[in-house]
């Protein structure tokens, strides 16, 4: 049985997936001239993952907006399932991702790709794992709290976001290490 919400949950929801929707914007920005600086294809996989989270970030936003509204003429029971809908979409958002980054980085094993000034990239995905592990833990404490699906699905995201990028991080170190640069499109697939 749903507990009952106080008239604060909703905005709180909204808020909860805003900082989702910042977050991600800032993480894009960053990745993406890190990677454009570093060449690296890993990281700029990371800013293209980052992106389909942005994207999940705002269906999130606005199905928390819709699933408050009111029951109406035909939606008697509301509109809460429309929070069901945009974790689906969630998960459909990365796995299209996913073959978006599979062909970028067997496009660049087949080639030749080199990573250039590696402590940038380092510092960017360290900097993206903390980002991530934070709002995904804040988003998830206010989807325990609200029981919103859409916000559960995206810190679920994150959290796994914030995997895949320590990933990036362990690659770009063992590139600076021993210059194996075929690492970095073997992380990215």
């Amino acid at each position: 049985m749903a507990r009952p919400m106080s008239a604060t949950a909703p905005h709180l929801k909204q808020r909860t997936a805003a900082l989702s929707v910042v977050s991600n914007s800032a993480l894009i920005l960053l990745k993406v001239i890190a990677g454009t600086v570093t060449g690296s294809v890993a990281l700029l996989t990371e800013a293209v993952h980052s992106s389909i989270d942005l994207v999940a970030s705002v269906v999130a936003f606005f199905s928390v907006r819709k699933a408050e509204e009111p029951a109406d003429e035909s939606h008697r029971y509301g509109h809460e399932k429309v929070e069901n809908l945009a974790a689906a979409i969630e998960g459909i958002l990365i796995l299209v991702g996913s073959a978006v980054i599979a062909f970028e980085a067997i496009r660049k094993l087949a080639g030749h790709a080199r990573v250039h000034t590696v402590g940038v990239g380092i510092a960017v995905v360290a900097l993206s794992v903390v980002v991530n592990l934070a709002v995904s833990t804040q988003i998830a404490r206010r989807a325990r709290s609200t029981e919103s699906a859409a916000l559960e699905a995206d810190a679920a995201h994150l959290r796994t976001d914030a995997l895949t990028s320590a990933g990036v991080l362990l690659a770009l170190a063992l590139i600076k290490l021993t210059g194996a640069q075929w690492l970095d499109p073997a992380v990215a697939l």
